[in-house]
């Protein structure tokens, strides 16, 4: 999370068009330079008027951008996403610093079923500013008989969630849902961390890191233009056709161990890239290992690239910066998530 606002830059442009603009009256109607016949003077007019213009419109850029703008973009380099993250995740968690507008108990309530959330920024709801919106609470809102704990943070990946579950103590458990991401296997791909510490680690200077609006510009364009952000997720390919996904593969039948060892069931919810789907969906390949693993692990797994094929990405991405899922494939997620969870429950019933 970057460092507050200095307000001095927003106070500088508030003030620099009614500066240039008292300029523009004292030389064009107080003391009339333009009309005496000299070039530099015609210049100097000139170019104030080009200033005042730009000034104005940085200052409406900057109002809208700092006040008015609320989306979030995919890696959460932008100042306008941070703040989201503040407003609608930081300053929204619950008593185990989570994202939910319900508090969390070590047991179970008497006479429901407790279901345990666990991934990264899809199960945050990252994007969506109402979190009664995101799968998880739908699913509770659904399901009466679920007690739904949703244990995710951004960034989180294999290794960070596989922590996290050997850490809950006392927390009670019965069916943990793991919800994967094709990127949690990150964490332990060397080009994906240089990549990560080469976006994080950009100093663009106090224009850029103080203003809402120029933030805005300048992350758009290197998103635009460096290759390495536009093909970001291409890395995922060749993580699983090296020996990383054998790798990955131990993870996670440590986490499938690792929950059985707690007298709870794993169930795992895949999430295809939401920024890639459509007839060429290039990551198929992925789901049909992810999918034959879960089932040597005999780990129930519901796919929900299924539900989401015959879907364009530009109908369930949050915005055109933000490949996460939106509303309504958040809201397809949950039907079909709180099928298959009360299709497992119903199974293990004596």
């Amino acid at each position: 999370m970057p460092p507050p606002d200095d307000p001095t830059l927003f106070i500088i442009l508030l003030f620099a068009p009614v500066v240039l603009g008292t300029g523009i009256y004292l030389f064009f109607f107080k003391r009339k330079l333009h009309k005496k016949a000299n070039w530099s003077l015609l210049l100097q007019g000139n170019l104030l008027i080009l200033l005042t213009l730009f000034s104005v419109v940085l200052l409406v850029g900057e109002i809208y951008y700092r006040f008015v703008y609320d989306e979030t973009d995919s890696f959460a380099l932008t100042k306008p996403t941070n703040r989201w993250i503040r407003r609608y995740i930081k300053e929204m968690s619950n008593s185990w610093d989570f994202r939910d507008n319900q508090q969390y108990t070590l047991a179970c309530p008497p006479g429901k079923t407790r279901i345990t959330f666990i991934g990264d920024s899809f199960t945050v709801g990252h994007g969506i500013r109402n979190v009664d919106k995101r799968f998880a609470n739908l699913v509770r809102h659904q399901n009466a008989n679920f007690d739904v704990q949703a244990l995710a943070g951004n960034g989180m990946d294999t290794g960070h969630q596989l922590k996290m579950l050997t850490t809950l103590g006392d927390t009670e458990l019965q069916y943990v849902v793991l919800v994967y991401c094709l990127n949690d296997v990150s964490d332990i791909v060397p080009e994906y961390q240089q990549i990560l510490e080469q976006i994080y680690e950009r100093q663009p200077g106090y224009l850029v890191e103080n203003s809402y609006f120029l933030n805005t510009l300048y992350y758009r364009w290197i998103a635009f233009a460096d290759p390495e952000i536009k093909n970001f997720y291409q890395f995922t390919l060749k993580a699983y056709e090296s020996s990383v996904w054998e790798e990955q593969k131990e993870r996670l039948a440590a986490f499938r161990d690792t929950v059985k060892g707690r007298n709870a069931q794993l169930l795992v919810v895949t999430f295809p890239f939401i920024h890639a789907l459509g007839k060429d969906y290039a990551y198929a390949q992925v789901h049909r290992q992810l999918d034959a693993h879960w089932k040597s692990l005999d780990v129930p797994h519901l796919d929900l690239y299924d539900i989401y094929q015959g879907h364009t990405a530009e109908e369930l991405r949050v915005n055109q910066y933000d490949a996460h899922p939106n509303e309504r494939a958040h809201a397809m997620a949950a039907t079909a998530i709180g099928k298959f969870l009360n299709a497992q429950i119903e199974q293990a019933a004596p």
